[in-house]
């Protein structure tokens, strides 16, 4: 079963429970396999939200029978330094700083961080921290993907009017 098909599955549950899937992973162990699947929401999300879809998934059979019955199952937030699972989930970052690393070396190195200038179907648009140079990477030529979060910027909206 490919990613697609658990997304199949997996969607309708986190709706249900007025969220919305963010990404999945699965990672096959030595003993067991994880599945691993990210919600978010338009709202305000909580460890709640992440209970209820986990007992929801549960009862899906479909799963069971291609993960076997001995897996682990972990439903979680994105959490403020998200990875990306599509180009589209991008679009709202656009001025954000991004870590990420490529399948392939580029210029002689794999590892890159900068400011999320644009983007399109196929490309991302950065800009380079080290170098402010513009550069131009395709989505899936990139192997990880993660906002780069502020903690500063974070402290301070979070401790505002206290």
């Amino acid at each position: 079963m490919n990613i697609d098909e658990y997304k199949n599955i997996i969607e309708p549950v986190v709706n249900r429970n007025n969220c919305l899937l963010w990404g999945i992973e699965i990672l096959r162990g030595k003993k067991r396999a994880t599945l691993r699947v990210y919600i978010d929401s338009k709202k305000n999300i909580d460890i709640n939200d992440c209970e209820n879809v986990s007992k929801d998934l549960t009862y899906e059979p479909l799963i069971d029978l291609n993960l076997g019955d001995d897996y682990i199952l972990e439903v979680s937030t994105p959490g403020i330094d998200r990875k990306f699972f599509n180009l589209n989930q991008l679009k709202a970052y656009i001025g954000k700083e991004l870590e990420f690393k490529t399948r392939q070396s580029f210029e002689g190195k794999r590892r890159f961080s900068g400011k999320l200038l644009s983007c399109d179907e196929l490309y991302i648009f950065i800009d380079s921290i080290k170098d402010s140079n513009e550069l131009k990477f395709k989505f899936s030529d990139i192997d990880l993907c993660r906002l780069k979060p502020n903690y500063n910027d974070f402290m301070k909206e979070s401790s505002y009017g206290k």
